[in-house]
């Protein structure tokens, strides 16, 4: 989608994954992912646009026009700077404030700025010795104070370390849903004086205000599945890439034998495990 530059296709794609899940009664859709992709071992680049900050704040903002253009709620992620998968839930992303605030940060702003999403994915690793999800400077003073951002922030599948640190710094849902214990630390740390009401309040008004805003269950359109895979086919047209037509190698003679390599060639990530194509 990147590759395309085109964040008026972009948008079209979002309405059409907006449609979809409303139809399926999904409230807040996770996606878009744009973090900078820093390097091609990264386990989530597939999920991410560009390493070009610019580029992947403008698409992603385009897919939340269009998805929140259904009453579903994006999620952008993953609030920040999540370059590697290995030790993903310990890694500390050192970076100094000018280089996070030129590339790592700029495609979060331009999305907030521009599209308003309702949700925003925290990410794993620790920024600077902080955990991104405990973490004021990037929850509080850059996403809310900075860039005006008010809806809620969502913690990754797991990525809640410390659930009193987390509300006081700014995020609002711990996911995987843990049950009441981090309720009762809530409760007791506001009782103990560690925890301000205030915050605690704040939290839970911007998850009111998520549910309030999700669409109405049976108020969605049909969706059109045959108009969503020829838009799906446009946009895999529209982000083809020609590097170099060396020696006229394309278009392909007719008869020409392609090989296909790779473990995809056989099980293709597009369909459900233990299914023949």
């Amino acid at each position: 989608m990147a590759n395309s530059w085109d964040p008026q296709l972009a948008e079209q794609v979002g309405a059409a994954l907006g449609a979809e899940a409303a139809a399926q009664g999904v409230d807040v859709l996770l996606g878009p992912g744009l973090n900078v992709k820093r390097s091609p071992l990264g386990g989530r680049s597939f999920e991410y646009f560009s390493e070009d900050p610019l580029l992947a704040g403008r698409m992603a903002a385009g897919y939340v026009r269009g998805i929140q253009s259904h009453g579903v709620a994006a999620c952008p992620k993953h609030f920040a700077v999540n370059s590697q998968e290995l030790r993903r839930m310990v890694s500390d992303s050192v970076v100094d404030e000018r280089t996070l605030r030129e590339i790592y940060l700029t495609g979060f702003g331009i999305v907030v700025e521009e599209a308003a999403p309702r949700a925003i994915m925290s990410a794993y690793n620790l920024v600077n010795g902080v955990y991104a999800n405990e973490n004021p400077f990037l929850l509080q003073q850059v996403l809310r104070d900075e860039w005006g951002f008010t809806g809620a922030v969502v913690t990754d599948w797991g990525g809640s370390n410390d659930i009193v640190a987390g509300t006081r710094a700014g995020s609002s849902l711990e996911m995987p849903c843990a049950g009441l214990d981090s309720a009762r630390q809530l409760v007791d740390a506001v009782r103990a004086g560690e925890l301000a009401q205030s915050d605690l309040d704040a939290r839970a008004g911007e998850i009111l205000a998520l549910v309030r805003d999700a669409a109405q269950p049976g108020a969605a359109a049909p969706v059109d599945l045959d108009a969503h895979h020829a838009l799906a086919r446009h946009a895999a047209a529209r982000g083809a890439v020609l590097l170099k037509n060396q020696d006229e190698l394309l278009p392909l003679a007719a008869g020409t034998r392609v090989a296909v390599i790779g473990d995809f060639a056989q099980t293709p990530a597009t369909r459900a495990p233990g299914r023949r194509p």
